[in-house]
């Protein structure tokens, strides 16, 4: 099993998370954090750089595979990041995460 480590306001907290392609992980927060908010699943890069929460795993899933080719997620973040401004993808990669039910990852 993949875990992560997210921050909270109360401290780091270690989740299972899915793998939904290489460099990606898609977790679900616990219910004590933000219990409010209905997008309880998170995209993120493996260094845990969110890039969105989801209503659903299906959704965060379906993100993932949406926005794998745009960089070599499983490089560090900044080379992730560096890849897809570069290449003029910065605007691609906020519309393929909002057509897949994407929000901000505090929403």
């Amino acid at each position: 099993m993949t875990t992560t480590t997210i921050s909270t306001s109360s401290g780091p907290l270690t989740v299972a998370a899915e793998v939904p392609a290489p460099g990606l992980l898609s977790f679900e927060i616990p219910a004590e954090v933000s219990p409010t908010s209905q997008y309880r699943w998170i995209l993120s890069h493996h260094e845990g750089t969110a890039l969105a929460a989801f209503e659903t795993p299906a959704e965060a899933t379906a993100a993932a595979h949406a926005v794998a080719p745009l960089a070599d997620w499983s490089r560090n973040a900044m080379t992730a990041a560096q890849e897809i401004s570069f290449g003029g993808n910065t605007e691609l990669l906020m519309e393929l995460l909002k057509a897949h039910g994407g929000q901000h990852p505090n929403a």
